[in-house]
């Protein structure tokens, strides 16, 4: 047999030096890209003060060449490697550098584009966008290697748990990053006044992330090793899809993810809540750090669940817990912001710990369940579907969110008819003789939309996304019987290429 043939046969093989060096890489990879998820759409909005219909345009037009464009990158990522060699380590040695740096290119906008045309402006976000996202589709096959990581399912599990705790605070890290260095700017150049430049803000920290998530996957790569044996035998890569296609596993996870992925329209709103309520989007950091905190807590809670409750069990559950969650926290939230005692402020932030406490099972679970599905479609086919898998999954959530990307900027400012939040742009004003970004006080409607948004949209369609889960078998005794069927099919393929 060779060498992953071998591992096959054991548990524990994953060293603690690899095991600290994946963690790193998943924690600043996520750091990079909640970056861009948290803060881009303030610069397209705030900083660029692009109108909403162009906003729209390049989320959409972005979403959709993006979705179009992983379909090919699923086949390149899916195809048969050379007997004994890696699947996903070569990509992500080779797009690390290139993610790094369009993730700061997303917040640097040259100012000739500015000066030309606005159409101009445009074709370069859409251009820099779809960069950063196809380098970061590579890239980001490092979190597939938390599935292949090791042939064991339950240290696999237990990999892939703490894998999704390191994703979940480094998602949360970039909060930090922004506020810390906004308020070292106030300080500095302004002390108790707006920051002069949260375009210049931005793009400092996107760097700052950058650097950290290309340093880190560079050198993850050198010792995180990929031990599941993979068939060598080429065949039609669309097969795959229409394999995945008959599964129903994959089909209740996809209308899962459909209905699941329109809360986004809630987390995009969270920034300009934080503008809307405390001044500035920086600061943000006061909501989402008791909801990142909550978050990794969350997913010690699931893990302790796991060993009395399946997958499908806890996840019925969080959605139940999400509804209740964050009702009660709109509630808080509106007499937070309503009355002056700061008792009302502290029971919000609470409340923002517990809702952070739904994503331990939404964050964690769905690649448990997706890589024990993969199990399932590789004894039924022979092949590892792993970008596959995630593709056609990826559909549910391109609707959904395609619809999301091309509504948020239309309710949230401007003049078109879906506006019921009325944001109020930031204006720039001379201050000691120098123009500074002066984010404007917002109506109490305008607040408690977003607010209703941000609590009670996340609640209602976390629900939604748990009750396909209803109807899922792959768990218990079918499930073992899946995994060792894998194995069996690894250690012939192993065989047979050793001869």
């Amino acid at each position: 047999m060779g060498k992953k043939a071998n591992a096959a046969a054991k548990t524990g093989v994953v060293a603690n030096k690899e095991f600290l060096a994946f963690m790193a890489c998943a924690f600043f990879f996520t750091n990079m890209q909640g970056m861009a998820g948290n803060f881009r759409r303030n610069y397209l909005v705030d900083a660029l003060q692009l109108e909403p219909g162009a906003v729209s345009f390049i989320s959409v037009f972005t979403t959709v060449v993006s979705f179009v464009l992983s379909f090919f990158f699923a086949m390149i990522v899916d195809r048969a490697p050379k007997p004994g060699k890696d699947k996903f380590r070569p990509l992500v040695l080779l797009s690390a550098v290139p993610s790094g740096v369009f993730a700061i290119l997303m917040f640097f906008t040259p100012s000739i584009f500015n000066e030309l045309s606005v159409v101009l402006m445009i074709t370069y976000q859409c251009a820099v966008t779809l960069c950063y996202n196809t380098s970061c589709y590579f890239a980001g096959t490092v979190n597939s290697i938390a599935a292949v990581i090791t042939p064991d399912h339950q240290e696999r599990d237990k990999v892939m748990s703490f894998r999704g705790i390191a994703s979940a605070i480094g998602n949360s890290a970039p909060l930090v990053v922004v506020m810390v260095l906004g308020l070292a700017k106030a300080s500095k150049d302004h002390p108790g006044r707006p920051i002069p430049d949260s375009a210049a803000l931005w793009m400092i920290s996107a760097a700052l992330c950058a650097v950290a998530s290309t340093l880190t996957l560079l050198l993850a790569m050198r010792v995180v090793k990929e031990r599941i044996t993979y068939s060598s035998k080429r065949v039609n890569p669309l097969t795959g899809l229409l394999d995945i296609a008959k599964n129903p596993y994959a089909l209740l996870v996809m209308l899962s993810e459909l209905l699941k992925n329109f809360r986004r329209v809630a987390s995009y709103m969270g920034t300009f809540l934080a503008a809307a309520l405390l001044g500035s989007p920086s600061k943000f950091l006061i909501f989402g750090l008791p909801t990142g905190i909550g978050t990794a807590v969350g997913m010690l809670v699931v893990n302790f669940l796991l060993k009395r409750f399946n997958s499908k069990q806890i996840s019925i559950g969080s959605g139940f817990y999400s509804v209740v969650v964050n009702g009660l926290a709109f509630g808080a939230g509106a007499l937070a912001f309503t009355r002056t005692s700061p008792v009302y402020t502290v029971v919000f932030i609470v409340f923002l710990f517990l809702v952070g406490l739904q994503y331990g099972g939404s964050n964690l679970l769905p690649s448990m369940i997706q890589a024990d599905i993969l199990e399932d479609l590789e004894v039924k086919t022979h092949r590892r579907l792993d970008a596959s898998l995630a593709f056609a999954i990826s559909v549910g959530t391109f609707l959904s969110g395609t619809v999301v990307e091309g509504l948020w900027p239309q309710f949230l400012y401007g003049n078109s008819k879906l506006n019921f939040m009325h944001y109020i742009l930031p204006i720039k004003q001379l201050v000691e003789g120098q123009l500074v970004e002066v984010y404007q006080e917002q109506a109490l409607r305008t607040k408690m939309a977003l607010l209703g948004v941000y609590t009670l949209g996340q609640g209602v369609f976390m629900f939604l996304g748990v009750l396909p889960f209803l109807f899922y078998r792959l768990t218990g005794a079918r499930k073992e019987e899946v995994h060792e069927a894998a194995l069996r099919f690894r250690a012939e393929i192993a065989e047979n290429q050793a001869e």
